[in-house]
């Protein structure tokens, strides 16, 4: 075995990864005063969500707003149902956070959120397949039912005017 292979075992976890706090980078955003302020309150709003849950909500979320900004009309379908949905609270409070919002700075703080719990998984699951123990912060949601009622959304339903440049706002 060459000197190499002895200082890195590629079936043991780095030392950095060891118990390392996923949520480190979203608790980081959250508090940053440089950040915008809807950026934020994105990055408090998924602290403690299961990291590729969260990915997984919010990849669907941003990949609709951003089928919407093309004007594709079946976009609003996907909105509504992910608003109407018996889907997850998180997803439709990332949804809310932005409502009304500019569309582009939608879409923007919607990536820089998927890229951030890309990363935030992508630790996650190094740290599961070394078996490291990485550290996440209580689940917010206490349950995996729906919290209160659930709106009824038609693909005919109304987007507020700043969404006229990009997609049939009616």
């Amino acid at each position: 075995m060459s000197t190499i292979d002895k200082e890195f075992d590629m079936n043991k976890a780095p030392n950095w990864l060891q118990n390392i706090d996923v949520d480190l980078g979203l608790i980081e955003m959250r508090d940053c005063c440089d950040e915008h302020w809807t950026f934020r309150a994105l990055a408090g709003a998924s602290v403690g969500v299961d990291p590729e849950d969260a990915l997984s909500a919010a990849s669907e979320l941003s990949r609709t707003v951003n089928v919407l900004m093309a004007g594709q009309t079946d976009a609003k379908t996907a909105l509504a149902a992910i608003l109407g949905g018996r889907g997850n609270d998180y997803q439709r409070c990332l949804w809310y956070i932005l409502a009304g919002r500019d569309p582009l700075g939608t879409s923007v703080d919607l990536g820089r959120l998927v890229e951030l719990l890309a990363a935030r998984a992508q630790l996650a699951c190094e740290g599961a397949v070394f078996g490291s123990g990485v550290v996440i912060a209580d689940d917010p949601y206490v349950t995996a039912d729906v919290d209160g009622p659930l709106g009824v959304f038609s693909r005919d339903f109304t987007l507020g005017a700043q969404w006229a440049p990009f997609a049939q706002a009616r």
